[in-house]
């Protein structure tokens, strides 16, 4: 839909929180390249917004059927049993016991009635006889069938508890251990992603695929290999934002987890044709592990000098904390791995001091209950404060009125390597750092002057440097502060490099442009029935010459042969209904072309959803400044299967027309819009749509 030069950035998240992946397709986009963001729905349902009010976010469903697969596979080995030791249920044990004790009870009834039965002398001594030893033979038979359940189920039992301990010390020494942990079977879902990214990328074609993160850069280099198959040259952009082979541990992320992801990324890297990273020492071992043909470029996540000047509520009016109250902050995930203990465990050597603690991805995790957990054992529950993060752009502003900033972070080589973007958001909130003393965050503070650095994991020592920098703070906060040093380190002078590295890959040099302001134009469909869409595109060309307007009509394979494609656009029924590519594209073209969208009918523009129809647009066009209407023409409104209902349009802010008079009680809040059946129509038509046309 458009020639302009395209860069398909991508990553394995909902897009929103990410504030490097936002930044970097912004930084982009200004230059006038078209710029596509595609991640994965967190609720396994496409959604298109706009960023940026031009760029198209475009959030994929997926699923996940071979992560799924390997743990249900998984599961079902670590429930064998050997099979002569049994797996009875305690119902079933419990039937066969009741079914034995009632044998039980016949056996000792009949023994009873037998011997009635010959003290009456109404049996002889040998039949009698004959019945206690057959008895006798049925009654230990039941008692052997009784102790052989008891046996069975006490080995079932033990074997259950054998087996479930050696599957447990099995899990944990094969986690510890970084050997045969092959990708493609311990972390599956890189082929997943695949499947979620794969075709749309193919669709899309762009000239760069930017991959963030290592989960993708697999999915970026077959895409490339498939452009090659098409004799395009799409070339690979991989944005490391970690040490992947020194990923800090917890929870699942075992040695071997990290270990296959880090093969992952060895496998795929040599097809990138650069590499970014976050920095310079993950830069320098990235270079000498996959023997690189040059150095990664160092792109920090800084926050933009604007993010100072956001109006948010900050940190003391969040806590209550008067300002003479000494506020040290935390800003970020809540793992064991970030260190966030230390911190409270330094508190009872800081009497004085208050923790607030601003929890991504909110307070109401496990790591932030185990927190406050350790804060009531030592006292000090009252000077640690949690609070739900921020949005991205609102983070500086909101803690700007701390006193200082913490990175407690513990050792592992990719935190050794990291300088992480919470250090840029406490600079540009004016805040001294306080960091463990990983390498190159204390080569870092320690030569831009801006803080200091505390023995990682020694409460006391962090408990020394807070008393020395709250003694005297301004020395850190003048460094800081420095013009020279802000521009550098600041969003704009890395966007700078970004758009360097994008230049030599596109052929020319990128220079920030002034995005030039969309015309007007109108895009009405997509039923476009019996022509009339078309008839009002070519009435509002005719009368409102400022306007370019267009028809759009999707081609129902139902309706096909009756209604011929009339429309200035069209679509087939199947890229309307599943061609995820094709929506982007078109949300694409709606971003940078239309002005206007008339919904026809209810139905959804940008593809086919679920009876929420036309409303599933609103957030995309929103955000890309279309403004929008609806008209009915009568048969959806209780027709079967039309997304559109009284009480969905009852709901709509926006401007209702009908077709019908008869509809305009019908539709509450509706206008009569003309069907031009004549010449004369089309004036009438046009000025009962000038209140949407003149909407700006």
């Amino acid at each position: 839909m458009t020639t302009a030069q395209h860069v398909v950035m991508m990553v394995a998240n909902g897009i929103e929180n990410d504030s490097r992946v936002l930044k970097e397709a912004i930084a982009i986009a200004r230059t006038g390249v078209r710029v596509t963001l595609l991640g994965v729905a967190p609720n396994g349902v496409l959604s298109l917004n706009c960023l940026d009010g031009s760029t198209v976010m475009a959030r994929l469903p997926g699923a996940f059927p071979l992560r799924e697969d390997r743990a249900r596979r998984r599961a079902r080995r670590r429930a064998r049993r050997l099979p002569l030791l049994g797996q009875q249920t305690r119902a079933e044990v419990l039937a066969r016991s009741a079914w034995i004790a009632a044998r039980q009870a016949d056996l000792k009834a009949e023994s009873g009635q037998a011997l009635a039965a010959r003290q009456a002398k109404r049996s002889g001594p040998v039949r009698y006889r004959l019945g206690v030893l057959d008895r006798g033979v049925r009654q230990r038979m039941l008692r052997l069938a009784g102790t052989r359940i008891r046996l069975h189920s006490r080995f079932a039992g033990n074997q259950h508890t054998w087996f479930a301990k050696t599957w447990a010390w099995y899990d944990a020494r094969v986690a510890r251990t970084q050997r045969l942990s092959r990708w493609r079977s311990v972390v599956p879902e890189a082929y997943d992603y695949e499947q979620i990214f794969g075709q749309v990328l193919d669709e899309l074609a762009p000239d760069v695929l930017h991959a963030h993160d290592m989960h993708l850069v697999g999915v970026a280099a077959r895409a490339a290999g498939r452009a090659k198959l098409r004799g395009r040259d799409l070339k690979v952009v991989y944005d490391a934002h970690e040490y992947v082979a020194g990923l800090s541990r917890y929870d699942a992320r075992t040695p071997r987890f990290i270990s296959a992801w880090a093969g992952h990324e060895r496998e795929y890297i040599g097809a990138a044709e650069r590499v970014i990273t976050v920095s310079p020492a993950i830069a320098r071992t990235l270079h000498q592990r996959y023997k690189l043909d040059r150095e990664p470029t160092v792109i920090f996540n800084t926050p933009s000098r604007s993010e100072t000047a956001v109006e948010v509520p900050d940190l003391r009016s969040r806590t209550g904390l008067a300002a003479e109250v000494p506020l040290i902050v935390y800003s970020g995930g809540v793992t064991r791995a970030r260190g966030v203990e230390t911190a409270v465990q330094a508190l009872p050597m800081l009497p004085d001091v208050h923790l607030a603690v601003v929890c991504v991805p909110s307070i109401d995790i496990g790591p932030v209950r185990e927190l406050r957990k350790l804060a009531a054992s030592l006292g000090v529950t009252e000077r640690v404060h949690y609070l739900d993060p921020v949005g991205p752009e609102e983070v500086v502003a909101f803690l700007r009125t701390a006193d200082i900033g913490l990175i407690p972070i513990l050792r592992y080589p990719s935190h050794e390597m990291a300088l992480p973007n919470k250090v840029f958001e406490y600079i540009f909130a004016g805040l001294p750092v306080i960091t463990s003393d990983m390498p190159s965050l204390t080569e870092f503070v320690e030569r831009t002057g801006i803080g200091e650095a505390f023995a990682v994991e020694d409460p006391a020592d962090l408990a020394d440097k807070v008393r020395k920098v709250l003694a005297d703070p301004a020395p850190y906060r003048e460094q800081a502060s420095r013009p020279e040093f802000q521009l550098e380190v600041s969003w704009e002078g890395q966007a700078a490099e970004l758009r360097k590295l994008y230049g030599e890959l596109l052929g020319r040099e990128l220079e920030l442009v002034e995005r030039p302001p969309v015309q007007p134009r109108v895009l009405i469909g997509p039923m476009n029935t019996a022509g009339r869409a078309t008839s009002w595109a070519r009435a509002i060309e005719s009368h409102r010459p400022e306007f370019q307007a267009e028809s759009f009509q999707v081609q129902w394979r139902a309706v096909a042969e009756s209604a011929p494609l009339s429309a200035d656009r069209t679509a087939t029924e199947a890229e309307y209904g599943t061609k995820t590519g094709w929506r982007v594209e078109l949300g694409d073209y709606l971003a940078g072309h239309v002005s206007h969208v008339l919904f026809e009918s209810g139905r959804a523009i940008l593809g086919a959803g679920s009876t929420d129809g036309f409303t599933r647009d609103l957030r995309f066009l929103d955000s890309a400044g279309i403004k929008h209407a609806v008209v009915i023409h009568g048969p959806e409104l209780d027709g079967p299967g039309w997304p559109v209902t009284r009480e969905l349009l009852k709901d709509y802010q926006g401007q209702l027309f009908v077709t019908d008079p008869a509809l305009l009680d019908e539709v509450e809040g509706s206008r009569l819009l003309p069907v031009i059946e004549s010449p004369g129509d089309e004036r009438r038509a046009v000025e009962a749509l000038s209140s949407f046309l003149d909407r700006t």
